[in-house]
């Protein structure tokens, strides 16, 4: 089983970086092999954040870690 999370951090060798409008995004090989070439950062109030991919969603009720 894979955690998923969203944390602030510094890029490290071998992370994929990614930029999104101001925002940036730090994958390992792992994480994008398992994510594939989509993910989707959703909000619902109920669940809190959501990190889904084209095939299922990965983690729901997510916070950003410091």
């Amino acid at each position: 089983m894979i955690e998923y999370f969203l944390t602030l951090d510094e890029a490290r060798a071998d992370d994929k970086v990614m930029k999104v409008d101001d925002f940036v995004f730090l994958a390992d090989q792992k994480a994008e092999d398992e994510i594939g070439d989509y993910l989707k950062i959703d909000f619902v109030d109920s669940q809190g954040l959501k990190l889904i991919n084209r095939a299922q969603t990965l983690a729901y009720a997510q916070k950003v870690r410091g």
